[in-house]
């Protein structure tokens, strides 16, 4: 890791005070998961998490989902603030990246505004899908919450509203957000594209390639109600957005395919409820032309112990023949490129060693149902099913 980047980024998360900040003006944040997992049964899992982590092919793996945030928030008057967070992720060597630099302005209790880098706020866990300790499973269902941008650049207004039995929080928020390249699609792409074996057929490795995806005029609105033990949140994204294949990965490269824009929208609904002990979700999204996805979990808490299960499911529906042809065995020469198709089945437990701390350990049975290759597919037929086992230890602090 590069220190004196490290260096950089710590002071700009600090937001370099002024000398008569006080103290009590600065709030520091954190959260940290130790992740570790293995394959019991196939050539290797993948959870396609947006960043492109949670990667197992053999042993025990104990980098690639493993991550620190940390947080600094300013309060500069009554009603202005600034809000930094920096990411070290085991997937990228735990190399800083700043993925959050925004203002809040609080214009009224009931309505404030947001201004800067931020969170895409397309999913029910999208706040804090990092941070472990704020739900039950080892890590949010990934089949479910693969959409390939998680951040934005833009402006946000947050309105809330007590009516009684109950609470709605109104926000509508618009920006842009370019990735090259984009890490989760490029993977993807780098599977499905050439993998590498040798003469004993041992998987070597993928196609060095790059996909970058540009997205613009992004217009959105969640609507999230809370009546006691119930939660209903709806969330609508419409923009528009630009894909482009790289036949290799270097720079600088020829597009291969891709580099028009086209008009993009994304659909989710959750529903919820925390009752008792017994909590339950669903989940939907849909991602127009591209796939649809959901998820369904309960989870019990008795005492400091959290069994739970969940069921999550992905459909591709995007499908195009790429210049050149279609190289691998088992494509489709017919209906175009592979189709994605898989579904998730996990059971795990989760104690808490305080409120702050918690262990977690699952296993996930992954079934591939499309006739894209996942992930390692060593037999070289498009299916990549497997079985995974998982622990985590997270906190916050």
């Amino acid at each position: 890791m590069n220190k004196r980047r490290t260096a950089l980024l710590v002071s700009a998360l600090c937001l370099t005070l002024p000398a008569s900040a006080n103290t009590s003006d600065f709030h520091f944040s954190g959260f940290a998961s130790l992740v570790g997992g293995t394959v019991l049964d196939g050539d290797g899992y993948w959870a396609r998490l947006p960043e492109g982590a949670g990667q197992y092919d053999g042993g025990l793996e104990l980098q690639t989902e493993s991550r620190l945030g940390l947080q600094a928030r300013y309060k500069a008057t009554q009603e202005l603030s600034v809000t930094g967070q920096v990411m070290f992720r085991g997937i990228n060597d735990f190399e800083p990246k700043m993925e959050w630099l925004y203002a809040t302005y609080y214009a009224t209790p009931d309505l404030s505004i947001n201004v800067g880098r931020m969170r895409l706020p397309v999913y029910h866990y999208s706040d804090y899908m990092d941070v472990g300790i704020a739900y039950p499973w080892l890590r949010v269902p990934s089949d479910a919450y693969s959409l390939a941008v998680t951040n934005y650049h833009g402006v946000a207004l947050r309105y809330g509203w007590d009516w009684d039995i109950g609470t709605t929080t109104f926000k509508l928020y618009a920006g842009q957000q370019n990735t090259d390249p984009n890490d989760l699609i490029t993977t993807i792409e780098q599977y499905k594209t050439e993998q590498l074996y040798n003469q004993s057929g041992q998987f070597t490795g993928v196609r060095g390639i790059r996909t970058t995806k540009d997205y613009e005029d992004m217009k959105g609105i969640v609507i999230d109600t809370q009546i006691d033990w119930f939660n209903l949140r709806l969330s609508f994204l419409d923009g528009k957005e630009k894909f482009t294949f790289y036949a290799e990965g270097d720079y600088p490269s020829t597009p291969l395919f891709g580099g028009t824009w086209a008009d993009t929208r994304f659909v989710d609904v959750s529903v919820s409820m925390d009752y008792n002990g017994v909590f339950a979700i669903a989940e939907w999204n849909d991602y127009d032309t591209i796939y649809t996805s959901w998820f369904t979990s309960l989870a019990y808490t008795t005492g400091k112990w959290t069994p739970y299960i969940f069921y999550s499911e992905f459909e591709g529906t995007l499908r195009f023949i790429a210049p050149g042809g279609i190289t691998a065995g088992f494509e489709d020469g017919v209906t175009g490129s592979l189709d994605d198709a898989y579904n998730s089945i996990g059971i795990g437990v989760r104690y808490n060693i305080n409120p702050r701390t918690a262990i977690k350990a699952e296993i996930t049975d992954f079934n591939d149902d499309g006739d894209a290759a996942v992930f390692i597919d060593e037999d070289r037929d498009g299916r990549t099913d497997a079985t995974a086992f998982a622990v985590s230890l997270d906190i916050a602090f």
